[in-house]
C-alpha cells in the first residue's frame, strides 16, 4: 500500500534530449522507496539527477538524455513535491555510497559556498558526515578525515576540515550547538575505540600511518594479521620501496565471513596494509574481510585518500569492466557515473589479486608491470 503523500493523479510528458515528446497522457504518480512511477513510464531515483519546479510542475533530468515533466497535481502539488525530494534524495545518498550502519541524526541547515548558502540536510553517522544538497549528489566526510571540527559566529555554522577541504554548515538555527557536538562525540568516540585497540594514539578512521611513525611496526603487523594473510604482508613488505602503512577502517559494507587476527578487533573493523613498490601502492586487508589484493598505479597518500573517502567499500571496486557497464540494471550505476574517488580508483586499478594458489605469481606480475 502506497501511502497518500506518495500517490496523485497528474498529467506527464517523457521527452528526449532534443525536447521530443516520447510519452505523454495523465495517469496516477506514485512514489516507490527507489522509483517514481506515473502511468506506464518508471524513472530510477539513482537516474534522477535533478529535481525542479515551478509553476506547478515537477521536472526530473533522467539520465542519460531524457525529462519527465509531471503536472496538475492541483492540492497534492507541494506534499507530492516534498516527498518526491525527500525518497529520492535518500535514495541517492545510497546510490552514492554516503549511507551507514545505522541511522542517522539529521539537521537541516545549507552549506556556504562562493554562490552564496545552499540548502542541505545534515546526516551525521557513526563513522561519516554524509551532506545531502537540495538538488545536487550527496557527499561524505569520514569522521576520519576531519582535522577540524569548530562553530563559527559570523556566519553562524559549523566548521569541517579536512587535508583537502574545508566544509562550512550554515543555516542550522538553534541546532547548531547540538550539531558541532554529534559530530565532535562520534569522532572522539571513533579515537578512544582505536587507540584502545592498537595500544597507541594517533591512528584514525581509514588513514594508514606510516612505519617510522608507529612504535614496532613489525610486531604490529603481526598482532593484527590474519594467519591466512601473513605470508602475504611477509612478501608484501619484502617487496616495499618506501615504508609501509597500516590503518583500521571501519566498514561499512562488512562481510559474513572474517578473517581474524590474534589482537582483539571490534566487529566490523578492518585493518589494512598500504605498500608502495615503486610507481604502485597495493593494497591488502590483513584482517577483516578476505578480500583481494588491489595494486593501484598512484601516489599513496591519494590512494589512500580515496578509499577513505569510500570507506573502504569494495564492492564498486571488484566489478569488472563488463560487470561495471551503465545500465538499467547496474545497481551501481549512479557511483560509477558521479562518485569522484571510485572514478580514480578504478582508472587507475593495475590489478585485483585473487587469494589463491596463483596469488604470488599474480602479484608478482601485477607489480612488474
Amino acid at each position: 500500500m502506497i501511502a497518500e503523500p506518495r500517490r496523485a493523479a497528474a498529467s506527464f510528458e517523457l521527452s528526449d534530449a532534443s525536447g521530443v515528446v516520447r510519452q505523454a497522457g495523465a495517469a496516477e504518480a506514485q512514489i516507490g522507496d527507489d522509483a517514481l512511477t506515473v502511468g506506464p513510464v518508471t524513472v530510477s531515483f539513482l537516474d534522477a539527477d535533478a529535481v525542479s519546479a515551478a509553476d506547478y510542475r515537477i521536472e526530473l533530468d533522467v539520465w542519460p538524455d531524457g525529462r519527465l515533466v509531471v503536472s496538475q497535481l492541483g492540492r497534492r502539488f507541494d506534499t507530492f513535491l516534498q516527498e518526491l525530494r525527500r525518497v529520492r534524495n535518500q535514495a541517492r545518498v545510497a546510490g552514492m555510497l554516503a549511507h551507514g550502519l545505522t541511522m542517522p541524526d539529521v539537521f537541516l541547515g545549507a552549506i556556504l559556498s562562493d554562490a552564496g548558502h545552499q540548502p542541505a540536510e545534515v546526516q551525521v553517522y557513526d563513522t561519516h558526515v554524509t551532506v545531502v544538497p537540495s538538488n545536487g549528489d550527496p557527499w561524505q566526510l569520514p569522521l576520519g578525515a576531519l582535522t577540524v571540527v569548530r562553530t563559527h559566529d559570523e556566519p553562524p555554522g559549523v566548521v569541517l576540515q579536512t587535508n583537502t577541504s574545508l566544509t562550512t554548515i550554515s543555516q542550522l538555527g538553534r541546532r547548531r550547538d547540538a550539531c558541532e557536538a554529534a559530530i565532535v562525540e562520534r569522532r572522539e568516540a571513533q579515537g578512544r575505540l582505536l587507540a584502545e585497540v592498537i595500544g597507541q594514539n594517533g591512528f584514525s578512521d581509514g588513514w594508514g600511518l606510516p612505519q617510522g611513525e608507529i612504535r614496532d611496526f613489525e610486531q604490529m603487523v603481526e598482532r593484527f594479521s590474519a594467519p591466512e594473510r601473513a605470508p602475504c604482508c611477509r612478501v608484501l613488505l619484502a617487496a616495499a620501496t618506501r615504508p609501509p602503512r597500516i590503518g583500521f577502517a571501519q566498514l561499512l559494507d562488512p562481510d559474513r565471513d572474517r578473517l581474524s587476527c590474534p589482537a582483539s578487533l571490534p566487529e566490523n573493523w578492518a585493518v589494512f596494509l598500504l605498500v608502495p613498490v615503486g610507481a604502485l601502492s597495493v593494497l591488502e586487508i590483513i584482517a577483516g574481510p578476505a578480500a583481494a589484493t588491489y595494486v593501484f598505479r598512484g601516489d599513496i597518500d591519494a590512494v589512500n585518500l580515496d578509499l577513505q573517502l569510500l570507506h573502504f567499500r569494495r564492492a564498486p571496486l571488484a566489478l569488472t569492466d563488463d560487470q561495471a557497464q551503465l545500465g538499467p540494471n547496474n545497481p551501481h550505476r549512479l557511483a560509477l557515473r558521479r562518485l569522484e574517488p571510485l572514478q580514480r580508483l578504478r582508472s587507475i586499478t593495475v590489478a585485483r589479486v585473487i587469494h589463491n594458489d596463483g596469488w604470488n605469481e599474480g602479484l608478482g606480475f601485477a607489480i612488474r608491470t
